[in-house]
């Protein structure tokens, strides 16, 4: 059998990156996607590095697809697209907001050719606000988002991820769940719907667990190095062999587990470092403590003690070392396939799997290349699948589309917590089973009220909870009592730890044979590690992603925002929808497993197969060794200073122009200016002599404000944006526009100010925010 979305036919014209990978993530799921593309291609076509002159770019992005060339402003193109709209399900773009109405091909358009269209607009920035018309990139979403201000050394200025996609490839995610929402809308109403989701709001929406920091203490969150604010120890530790060592310690069991690990028991009876706030207390004291026990012995002999006492623990792996990782290889995280015209390569799998529907990753086009098919015979014998009926609930759907679902959710932390959030935002009803002393979360930095830290507070909302102790009879019971009448269970128990209990996946099935079961796992469930925690840090470090941060050879440096657990979040939410599509239509439940390491190393794609044997070396891996980026210095706030746009195509008139505007007409004959503009702007990388050229942007924007800068650049079809911090990003006007700041009404706090979900399905409400109740459930 197919995936879930198998005969879901995607019209898609999305193009670069972001739009790109989604629908390659919606084919990977069954659907029939026809990527319509300019004659000539995508953009991204240009991008390197490049094997037989395919880009590595445009081949992870479009996996599983056919592609056709289409002029959609000629008569003949927009023919092409009348004819396939008319059966289509889905339709996907990512352009500016307001592109596709030149094509005839605005929402209102395209009802009239297919009123059940699923209708996907994904600009990015939004349809309203001062920003709406500009264009976005992922450091651009990087650089707004306030992703940079908390990313860098401890004490330093904020740094932007050298390879960049991890943005985009995030917003991806959030547009195949928007897409799966709009499936089920149509599944359950019968009619067609409109939906946006803007890049910069997804970027916004997966910070959440570090913005819920900054709303609980009104304090920026800042760079901490490799350290994180929510618990202690989680940090980079050098050791004897010179080698660093992730340890990330999010629990008080995983503590005592280290002290045993590091034959320092003595720490075990000092109170201050007995629960995890009080270790946050006095960081400082005990980080210089451990610095000097892991210095005492190399790495591995630390790798070995610290996995025998189940402690999260991680060498930092590259894209040399990764791809022959024992746990790779069991996962097959990265696999191989064989892209036409160039050979075998390796991408990426997809980070999760079902039982009954399986996901596939299959080999994509080279552009055009389905031009004549796709014109003779349309959509092709992968019809839609028919249904045995409708099998999902009834009644009005007054909290979202999946208003009358129920969730068990039976996880800790960040990442199920975060994704059963987005459920309850779509109209779920979420019941959170704890243990009995509580969400570990709970514990995290900073606290926000009566102890409850402002992680669990910000990802719990709209639930209601139960303690429950099932390794007891009674509640073993009282959580199968939950089950027999739920849709949806989320859990990162095991399906091996849960046989023991009677409450595997099979176990389960026997008596709700519509239950759609999820199981997160750390590193997936074969290989040495299936059985091993993990922690932000950790995964980080095994992904390669944090090779792009910091100076070589120095304390590596990571990722601020959570996108190992906040990513994997994402993927369990359309995971679950894309499971609740196929019990929609058939009655059939079925298991998810899901693990976090494969999150990023699917976010990282373009790396398995950038490194093996390019046409050139084109300076695509300049970024593993450049010095870190952050920002060019203004007046009041730093910016990204992006090429894009005017000044992408070389020194084309918009850049004597910008010159002069910024009172620099002396480099007009300059030889360094003499270059194309893309060479001396922007990033590492993005721009050769961008470092050579940076200390004399830097010189005449001091005189200009940042905003008043960036209006300018944006003029001339720039891609620039402010570097904001959380505070900034929270005051400005297009943050207001996004509409993504609600207040919630909390019996102690009063009004608490929380971000909800970054997609609008036009015509469907979101649940109202309201905060977590602890209760009996009936």
């Amino acid at each position: 059998m197919g995936g879930p979305l198998q005969g879901v036919k995607v019209f898609d014209i999305t193009q670069a990156g972001v739009g790109p990978w989604a629908t390659m993530i919606l084919a990977a799921m069954g659907a029939n996607v026809i990527k319509l593309e300019p004659p000539g291609g995508d953009r991204i076509l240009g991008t390197k590095p490049r094997y037989n002159d395919l880009s590595v770019v445009y081949m992870n992005c479009n996996l599983g697809k056919r592609s056709a060339f289409a002029n959609l402003k000629s008569p003949e193109g927009k023919e092409m697209a009348r004819r396939l709209l008319k059966e289509a399900d889905v339709f996907a773009e990512n352009h500016k907001w307001g592109t596709v109405e030149h094509f005839g091909l605005d929402y209102e358009e395209v009802a009239k050719i297919n009123p059940r269209i699923v209708y996907g607009n994904y600009p990015g920035w939004g349809s309203t606000g001062p920003m709406k018309d500009r264009g976005s990139a992922d450091p651009t979403a990087q650089a707004f988002s306030g992703a940079v201000s908390t990313t860098g050394k401890a004490g330093g200025a904020g740094e932007f991820i050298r390879i960049y996609a991890l943005h985009d490839f995030n917003a991806s995610s959030y547009i195949v769940t928007t897409t799966l929402l709009g499936l089920l809308y149509r599944e359950r109403s019968g009619k067609g719907i409109k939906m946006e989701n803007a890049q910069v709001a997804s970027s916004i929406a997966v910070q959440t667990s570090r913005i819920a920091e900054f709303l609980a203490s009104g304090k920026n969150v800042l760079p901490m190095g490799s350290a994180c604010a929510t618990t202690v120890p989680h940090r980079a530790f050098l050791c004897q062999d010179k080698k660093w060592l992730a340890v990330g310690v999010v629990t008080d069991a995983q503590w005592r587990g280290l002290c045993k690990a590091i034959d320092a028991t003595e720490l075990l009876d000092d109170p201050r470092f007995a629960s995890n706030p009080g270790r946050v207390k006095h960081r400082d004291e005990l980080e210089d403590r451990l610095r000097t026990v892991f210095a005492g012995k190399p790495a591995r002999w630390w790798t070995i003690q610290l996995r025998k006492r189940k402690v999260p623990v991680s060498l930092f792996h590259d894209y040399e070392t990764i791809p022959d990782l024992p746990q790779i290889r069991a996962n097959r995280s990265i696999i191989s396939l064989k892209y036409p015209k160039v050979g075998r390569l390796p991408f990426s799998n997809l980070p999760f799997q079902y039982s009954k529907t399986p996901v596939v990753v299959k080999p994509g086009p080279v552009p055009g290349q389905d031009t004549e098919q796709v014109l003779k015979e349309g959509w092709g014998k992968n019809g839609a699948t028919r249904a045995k009926g409708y099998f999902g609930p009834t009644g009005p759907m007054e909290r979202g589309i999946l208003d009358g679902i129920t969730v068990v959710d039976m996880t800790q932390g960040l990442a199920g917590p975060y994704g059963s959030l987005m459920l309850a935002d779509a109209g779920a009803r979420v019941i959170k089973v704890e243990p009995p002393e509580g969400d570990y979360a709970r514990n995290f930095g900073p606290p926000i009220a009566d102890g409850v830290s402002a992680t669990f507070f910000h990802l719990n909302r709209n639930k209601k909870g139960v303690r429950l102790d099932i390794r007891k009879e009674q509640d073993k019971q009282r959580l199968l009592d939950l089950l027999k009448d739920a849709d949806v269970f989320i859990e990162e128990e095991g399906n091996r730890r849960l046989k023991r209990l009677g409450l595997s996946y099979q176990d389960l099935e026997r008596v709700n044979p519509g239950l759609v079961h999820c199981t997160i796992s750390a590193h997936g469930t074969k290989g040495p590690l299936r059985n091993q925690p993990a922690s932000e840090l950790t995964l980080q470090a095994m992904s390669d992603h944090l090779a792009t941060l910091g100076v070589p050879g120095e304390e590596p440096v990571r990722m601020g925002p959570d996108m190992a657990s906040m990513g994997s979040s994402l993927f369990v939410t359309h995971a679950v929808l894309g499971a609740l599509y196929h019990k929609w239509r058939t009655g059939e439940g079925q298991h998810i497993n899901l693990n976090l390491l494969d999150t990023l190393i699917h976010q990282k794609g373009f790396t398995w197969t950038s490194m093996i044997n390019p046409d050139a070396w084109n300076g695509h891996s300049e970024n593993y060794f450049n010095p870190p980026h952050h920002g060019y210095k203004t007046a009041d706030q730093p910016i990204l200073l992006s090429p894009a746009g005017g000044f992408s195509g070389g020194q084309s008139e918009q850049f004597p122009a910008l010159l002069k505007a910024l009172k620099m007409a002396e480099y007009l004959e300059h030889p360094l200016f003499q270059r194309p503009a893309r060479e001396i702007m922007g990033m590492a990388g993005e721009g050769m002599y961008s470092f050579e050229a940076k200390p004399i942007w830097e010189e005449y924007f001091k005189s200009w404000k940042a905003q008043d800068l960036v209006d300018l650049l944006n003029s001339m079809e720039s891609n620039s944006s402010l570097v904001n911090n959380y505070e900034q990003l929270l005051a400005h006007p297009q943050m207001e526009a996004i509409g993504m700041v609600k207040e919630m009404s909390h019996p102690t706090l009063g009004k608490v100010k929380c971000l909800i979900a970054p997609w609008k399905l036009h015509g469907v409400p979101k649940a109202t925010p309201e905060p977590y109740v602890e209760e009996g459930i009936r």
